[in-house]
């Protein structure tokens, strides 16, 4: 190769060459559009009153529904209670994880829980359960009531899968069931460990 022929591939791959250079102006306009402020405004949607008023009401309405119907099994003409059948307790099972696996329960862990029966479940619904309690492990300050009803917001594929007829041994802490908190079908090896928990 001689000289002419290195100038000549030289000047083939070089980017500043003339024919191959951008335009002059290109670096001026990328840097006046860089360097220009455009007034931003923000605006924020309110919502409307009438948006927040459906909601408001209908919980409002929950509230005394719920209020009353609570309020009204406690109301009776005369003084004496003797008469009036016993309530069941509600509680709620907890909605958990889908993908969470629960351990083995222990002594331990099952002491932690402020309720413990044994109950056999008497009826079945879709969102509930009733259990008539057998034997309390650890029970309310109300030891009257025989009834207890599971309530379940929305299904858990790792809740325990309840059939009418059957035993139970059922935990609960602050008015809910956890899914991993001891729940289980009744066999001599759980009420042992129920035993030595409680």
């Amino acid at each position: 190769m001689n000289d002419h022929e290195l100038l000549a591939q030289l000047k083939a791959a070089d980017p500043a060459l003339i024919s191959k250079a951008p335009r002059p102006d290109v670096p001026r306009l990328v840097e006046a559009t860089m360097n220009t402020t455009t007034p931003t405004t923000v605006t924020t949607e309110k919502t409307a009153p009438r948006r927040l008023l459906v909601p408001a009401l209908a919980f409002t309405a929950l509230l005394l529904v719920g209020g009353g119907i609570s309020w009204a099994p406690g109301q009776g003409a005369d003084g004496d209670t003797q008469d009036k059948p016993d309530l069941a307790m509600t509680l709620r099972l907890a909605p958990g994880e889908a993908a969470a696996m629960c351990s083995a329960p222990t002594p331990g862990r099952l002491r932690q829980n402020e309720l413990a029966f044994e109950g056999t479940v008497t009826a079945k619904q879709s969102d509930y359960v009733s259990l008539e309690v057998d034997h309390w492990y650890r029970a309310p300050a109300n030891r009257s009531t025989t009834t207890v009803r599971l309530t379940q917001d929305e299904p858990n594929s790792e809740a325990t899968f309840f059939q009418v007829g059957a035993h139970y041994l059922v935990t609960a802490d602050n008015g809910t069931v956890p899914i991993c908190g001891g729940t289980t079908m009744a066999t001599d090896e759980t009420r042992g460990m129920f035993r030595e928990a409680f």
